[in-house]
């Protein structure tokens, strides 16, 4: 399955797809079930977990679901990685009830400690569990900021070392407020890698069961940081709206 026209554009323009039912129903329940065995023996990570991340249950969700055909149509033929294992993601009810908090880029996870590293080309998160309401621990992004945020470090020509010292990116104004990923088991969005995102507040009684998948153009490690002043610098399957945009 490759995206449509209409899908492609709004990646270009909004950072985001969502596709309902990417992956197979049978495919999302089986992950939950083997995610809520594993909790029978191990305390959950809020990430990679070994004997479980890495196994077939949770990367075919990725590799061989839909998923693969829609974020490679995008990318590029042969120009995605496969993926080697999956993010398990568990929102747990909060204790009280507090609002949505700001968001934050994937650029390593380091920059508290003056490192900055970005080594992935998607952020693609797929509910194991249906998800109807907000509040529920949803993932929330901010659409149009991968373009604000661009437009931010280009006018910055040291926007690595400034983001090191700072050990944040910089406050900026964005185009749209959050959108609270709602669905179904088997739904899943698509997201430009610099999407500002986050985690939001669980007010539910259950829990939030989520994989989530970073894939990575073949040379997303050899452009690192710049692809953040060159955001479609890895994605081969739009250039012809690249093209349309510049010639504006």
């Amino acid at each position: 399955m490759q995206m449509t026209k209409a899908q492609k554009q709004q990646f270009f323009e909004d950072g985001y797809v969502l596709v309902r039912g990417a992956v197979p129903k049978l495919m999302a329940d089986q992950a939950r079930k083997a995610i809520n065995h594993h909790m029978r023996f191990r305390v959950m990570q809020q990430g990679r977990n070994p004997g479980l991340s890495n196994e077939p249950v949770i990367t075919d969700l990725f590799n061989k679901s839909p998923l693969w055909g829609l974020c490679e149509s995008v990318v590029g033929e042969g120009k995605l990685i496969p993926q080697q294992g999956g993010n398990v993601k568990l929102n747990f009810p909060d204790a009280e009830e507090r609002p949505l908090t700001r968001g934050h880029l994937d650029l390593g996870g380091k920059l508290k400690d003056g490192l900055l590293s970005r080594g992935m080309t998607l952020l693609v998160v797929v509910l194991v569990h249906d998800v109807p309401r907000p509040y529920m621990g949803n993932f929330c992004f901010w659409p149009g900021s991968h373009r604000a945020y661009e437009a931010a470090f280009q006018k910055d020509p040291n926007y690595v070392e400034t983001a090191k010292a700072n050990r944040r990116i910089p406050d900026i104004d964005l185009p749209h407020g959050p959108i609270q990923f709602m669905g179904e088991a088997g739904d899943a969005v698509i997201c430009h890698h610099q999407m500002y995102h986050n985690g939001g507040p669980n007010h539910s009684p259950d829990i939030r069961y989520a994989v989530i998948f970073r894939p990575r153009h073949v040379n997303a490690r050899e452009n690192s940081t710049d692809a953040m002043t060159d955001i479609w610098r890895e994605f081969e399957g739009l250039t012809d709206l690249k093209e349309e945009a510049m010639a504006v």
